[in-house]
């Protein structure tokens, strides 16, 4: 109890919302104590359609862990574990990249970035390109090295996956602005 009270908490669920203004409101009690607490936010669903000039896309999701659906903690749901695999875009051949909200990274682990690109009018997908840079200041100090992504578009949705790893070793500790640029040539 002492280590989750002085840490984050994650908790994992997916909804699908249309485009629109929302407030969130997440209550948690401590079983042991009775203690509650709450977190709100307020958030945006972007309407991708409106975006005429750039390149829809979506939040992007930083991570430097993977883990096999079947080790996962809990239990609740886990009949549903096809259907979930399906629905959400961070489980893929059964392993699952959890996002990191500390922000903090370590020089020993990759760094994953998954991202979503949006071709809405497309029949056929147009390859995009994707390069990760990395600032301290002014300066840019590690970037990588462009990926082609041309596979993988939804048909429906015409969602376009990014996913891009970084080795981190070569970074000197520190905080840095970690930049990701996807270019529609």
């Amino acid at each position: 109890l002492e280590r989750l009270s002085s840490s984050p908490v994650q908790y994992d669920a997916g909804f699908t919302l249309a485009p629109g203004k929302y407030v969130i409101k997440v209550l948690a009690r401590n079983a042991d104590t009775g203690k509650i607490g709450t977190y709100q936010t307020a958030f945006v669903v972007p309407d991708l359609d409106q975006e005429e000039t750039r390149l829809p896309i979506s939040s992007v999701v930083l991570s430097s862990q993977r883990v096999a659906m079947e080790d996962a903690l809990y239990t609740a749901g886990k009949t549903k574990a096809d259907k979930e695999q399906i629905a959400n875009p961070l489980i893929e051949d059964g392993v699952k990249l959890v996002p990191n909200i500390t922000r903090v990274f370590s020089k020993g682990r990759e760094l994953y970035v998954y991202m979503q690109a949006y071709e809405r009018d497309a029949e056929i997908m147009k390859p995009l390109v994707a390069v990760v840079s990395f600032f301290r200041g002014a300066e840019r100090v590690f970037e990588t090295k462009p990926l082609t992504v041309s596979e993988g578009m939804d048909a429906k949705s015409k969602a376009v996956p990014i996913k891009l790893t970084v080795p981190l070793g070569g970074l000197a500790n520190g905080e840095y602005i970690c930049q990701i640029t996807v270019l529609d040539p």
